[in-house]
């Protein structure tokens, strides 16, 4: 009777439904971990684009002149992609004349995702925009 016993115990299932359990959720949840790392590093890129589209903006339009207004913005830029690892692209728009306005785009690139032996498989863009008044008496000569 005893040895019957420690069969069926050296036999049972208990705690089988547990273990399968364990394996099946972290199998969702791996992926899930990884999504939520790729959408951190989303908003860190949209919030560096963000930034450096308002920064290289206002630089811009309180440049002396129009070439000086490109050199402004392209400075912030740089000093913007020091704070983040994306790699961060201007581009800017409109006219630097008295109330005109200027506009700065600046985007961002976001790995999806690396491999060993694959390498990286896909990039998000993330964009951000600014637009920013030149001031009426912004462009006239300065006095000496």
């Amino acid at each position: 009777m005893r040895r019957r016993r420690e069969r069926c115990r050296r036999r049972s299932e208990c705690g089988e439904g547990m273990v399968s359990a364990l394996l099946l959720l972290a199998g969702a949840f791996l992926p899930l971990l990884f999504l939520v790392a790729l959408f951190g590093r989303l908003e860190q890129a949209r919030l560096a684009a963000s930034q450096a589209a308002w920064a290289t903006v206002r630089a811009a339009v309180l440049a002396p002149s129009a070439p000086a207004a490109q050199t402004a913005a392209a400075t912030q830029l740089a000093a913007a992609q020091q704070g983040t690892v994306a790699p961060l692209t201007l581009r800017l728009s409109g006219s630097f004349v008295r109330g005109g306005a200027l506009e700065s785009v600046v985007t961002a690139t976001v790995g999806i995702g690396e491999l060993p032996w694959i390498g990286s498989f896909g990039s998000v863009r993330v964009a951000a925009s600014a637009r920013a008044p030149v001031a009426p008496y912004r462009s006239l000569p300065v006095a000496t």
